[in-house]
This record gives structure tokens, sequence and C-alpha cells, in this order.
């Protein structure tokens, strides 16, 4: 056994070497190690045993090879399910979990396939045991801890967000949702490192070199991803991140049909929108034409909610929010539809501000509240709604007859929040919004160049060219020696010729 652990030990080198020889022995390693284990790993207790002897915080990569041959011998014997030693609490979960705190993450990179399946085992594992709080925090910090800026979208960010929704724990996920995804790992990563390393400093934001391969990430897994940030934020009734997550969703390309995790979002859109701004929304101009034949063919309760709630009458918004109760139920939207109810009602009390200084409570019952409560729940509604949303109006009783009270409006009051506050609180506003700003197009700048050095751009780059020269022979005009003159191309011959 010393032999193995010494061969396990022997990466990452002692000496400091370049960049390119600790890639290089990182995959030697990588490749070595595991045709190694599938011979030694027979049992439990020899998997144990080096486990128990490895540091997951310097051996990072030995010890995730040794958990992945250990997890996937588990996962064969237990038919794809979480079995009994995995379940969290237990000694297999605590060796993952250690993993996934102290790992180093230059050692983990190379070995993609292996990361993902101690990730999807952590997360399996606290789902099947009803304990999804208990994977959150390790898969979270593990996020981070591989890329701090979280600018690169990974399938650990995707079994985030399910178990912040399983566990209704929905603000440990804000450090990472709330960070903006510029980028999706694919094997440009790795050309444009080697490009920059040879190139001098630009203001390009240099992407975080996460794995290679990159790790597989499917189209359902990135629509998944913001749908489920999307809910996230539903919940937590930040309306208007919930509804750019959701507009990503029902935006992305669909060529020959349309993902029913795209109508999912449709749906919950229409709703954030209503609960958001009050009115309906146009889907963003990038939408297919085919995704947006099926949402209106597939969402037509929720169009016709939608439609009901801008016509600002109660009863027909009340007859369309009973008569597809079956469908909301069954979409598991039912909550967002009674919230969308609570809301039209509020802005409607709103509403009469906007035309009388002062009503009766009577009056606001027959105007706002289709006279669905009497008078004194009616004042209660009101000094709810004051309470809840700091809705500035006064509930006055000018006769001693309790049915008789008068909702006043103030108007022209002064702010409670001090100026200078205000100035300061505006000010770091506007600084957060610059730095967004600054590394939203260093951001850009890096994509355009990882385009650059794709086959599909550089193909297209050829063949620009082929018909650049076609034309050019066409046009060319003699000139007074007799000789032609030719159009000029302007393409990057320097580019092509290194990447060839």
């Amino acid at each position: 056994m010393e032999d193995v652990l010494d061969r396990l030990r022997s990466f990452p080198p002692a000496d400091t070497t370049s960049h390119e020889a600790y890639e290089t022995h990182a995959y030697e390693h990588l490749i070595s190690t595991r045709e190694h284990l599938r011979s030694i790993l027979d049992s439990s207790e020899k998997a144990q045993s080096l486990l128990e002897a490895l540091d997951p915080s310097t051996h990072s990569l030995a010890y995730l090879l040794v958990l992945h041959s250990y997890i996937n011998r588990i996962k064969k014997r237990g038919h794809n399910v979480a079995p009994e030693d995995l379940k969290p609490g237990n000694l297999l979960w605590s060796r993952a979990v250690s993993l996934l705190k102290t790992f180093d993450p230059n050692q983990v990179r190379c070995a993609a396939s292996e990361w993902r399946v101690v990730l999807e085992f952590v997360s399996r594992a606290a789902e099947v045991a009803d304990k999804p709080f208990l994977a959150i925090r390790p898969i979270r910090d593990s996020i981070i801890r591989m890329d701090p800026t979280c600018a690169s979208f990974t399938v650990a960010h995707l079994y985030l967000t399910r178990l912040c929704l399983l566990a209704k724990a929905y603000k440990i996920a804000r450090p990472v949702i709330d960070r903006t995804i510029f980028a999706i790992p694919s094997s440009a990563d790795r050309l444009f490192i080697q490009h920059s390393q040879s190139e001098p400093a630009t203001n390009a934001a240099s992407p975080p070199y996460l794995f290679e391969p990159p790790m597989k990430i499917t189209y359902a897994d990135h629509l998944q991803y913001f749908l489920y940030g999307g809910m996230i934020y539903m919940a937590l009734k930040e309306w208007s991140k919930a509804r750019h997550f959701l507009s990503i969703v029902i935006s992305c390309p669909a060529v020959n049909a349309v993902s029913l995790i795209m109508v999912e979002a449709y749906k919950k859109w229409v709703l954030v929108n209503l609960l958001e701004k009050g009115t309906t929304a146009s889907v963003p101009k990038i939408t297919s034409p085919l995704a947006l034949k099926t949402y209106r063919a597939l969402a037509r309760p929720y169009d016709a909610l939608a439609t009901a709630f801008i016509s600002r009458k109660w009863e027909r918004l009340r007859d369309e929010a009973q008569v597809g109760d079956t469908i909301w139920r069954t979409d598991n939207n039912n909550g967002l539809v009674q919230q969308v109810l609570l809301s039209f009602r509020k802005k409607a009390v709103r509403g009469l501000g906007n035309t009388f200084a002062a009503v009766t409570t009577a009056d606001v019952s027959q105007r706002a509240l289709s006279n669905s409560m009497n008078v004194q729940e009616t004042e209660r509604y009101i000094v709810a709604l004051a309470a809840q949303e700091g809705f500035s109006t006064s509930l006055i009783h000018p006769s001693k007859d309790p049915n008789t009270s008068v909702l006043r409006f103030l108007t022209g009051g002064q702010s409670t929040e001090p100026s200078i506050d205000l100035e300061v609180s505006l000010e770091k506003q506007l600084q957060s919004q610059h730095e967004k700003l600054d590394l939203l197009i260093q951001n850009i700048q890096t994509s355009d160049r990882k385009l650059e050095l794709t086959k599909e751009y550089i193909s297209h780059l050829r063949k620009a060219q082929k018909r650049n020269d076609a034309a050019a022979s066409k046009d060319a005009v003699p000139s007074f020696g007799g000789r032609k003159r030719e159009q000029n191309v302007d393409i990057d011959e320097d580019m092509m010729d290194e990447l060839q």
C-alpha cells in the first residue's frame, strides 16, 4: 500500500515548475492513476485507507480520483440510488464534503468528469435523504473556490439552485446567482489562454480556466439554471431580477422544437410582469417566431389572465382566475396567481389617490374592492396595506358612527431619509454600476477574442475571403499601364496562418 500512496502523492511536484510543465505532469498523473486505481481498488477498505492517508487540500487530484472510483463502485452496486454509506453524516459523505471545502482548483480542473460525479452524488445523496440543506453550502463554496467571480457557468450552478429551492433556503444562493455569467466553458478557452500568454497585457479580462476538457453542459442544464434562479428571485419577491432570468430562458434559440422548460418559464414570466409592472410586456426581440407561436398556443390561460388584469375589471380577473384554477395548481403556479390577485387590489386602492384627495371607506370597497369587504374589513385591509407597502394615507373617523370613515391620501410629504444619507446611497449605487459596466466591457472584449479563435469563425473568414476574391476578379479594371487593379481585402491573414 505504501508504493500506491507514494504514487498518488507524486503530484503536485515539490519543485516549482512552469505552467506548461505543471499541466503536462497533471495529465500524465491523471491518466496513469486512473488505470492504476481500476486494477487495485477492489474493496471498500482499500479506498477508505487511501482516503484516510491523503490530504484533500494538498493532494486534491489523487483524492478526487480515489473518491470517484469508490463512488462509481458503490453506484453500480446501488443501482443509481444513494447507498446507505453515502447518506449525509456517514464517512464517505464526510470525505466528499471535505474535498469540496478544501480542494486545490489548479489540480482538479483537469478531471472534469470525476469532479462532476462527486458533485452529483453529494447533491443526490442530500436530496434522497430529504436533507437538501446539508449539501447547499459545500456546493456553493466549491463554486466560489473554483471561480471567485462566478462568471463561468458550470453544472454546479444547477445543483445549487435546485437544492436551494428544495430546502427553501433562497438567500444562500445569492452569492452565486447575483453574479453575471459571461461565459460557458468551451474548447476555445485553452487556445485563448495560449494566445493571451504570448500577447502583451490588455484590458480584456482573462476568463477563469475551469476545466480541460470542459465539463459537458447540455442545453437543458442552461435553461434549468435560469428557470431555477428566476424562481429563487420570485420567492424573494425580487421581481425585476426574476423577470431578467426568465427572459433569458424564453429567448433562447429554438429551431425545430421548443423545450417545455421554456414554456414553463414563459408562464411564470407573464405573471411576474403583472407583479412587477402591473401590466403585460413584449417578449424579448430575439425570441424566435417558433417559440413565440408555441407560447401563445400552450399558455393561453396565462395570457387571458394578463388581459383581464390590464382591463382593470375585478370581476373579469376573478372569473379568469377561477376558470383556470386547475391549470394554476397543475403548473404549481397557484401561489403566483394569488399574488397577482392581491396585487390587483393594491393597485386599485392606490389608483384612487390619482383621482381623489379623500374617499370614504365604503367608496373604497365599491370602487377598488368590488364590494367584497364590509367597512371594518376594508379598514383592516387599508391598515395592513399601509404597514406592509408604506402606503402614505391616513384613516380618520369624522363622526361617532363606526361605519363611517374616510381614507385621506397624503401628498407632498418629505422624504424620511436625510439628504446626506440619500446622496451617499446614490453614490454607492453609481459606483457599483460603474464597476459592473467595466466588468461587462472587459468580458465582452474577451468573448470577442475567443470567438475569433473558434473553428467556425475561421471558416467564416475563409469563405468571406473567397467571395471577396471572386468579386474582385470580376470588378477589376485595367490601369493605364495595362495591368489590372484589384480591390483590397481586409482579412486578418496573420491570425489564420497562425492557427493553421
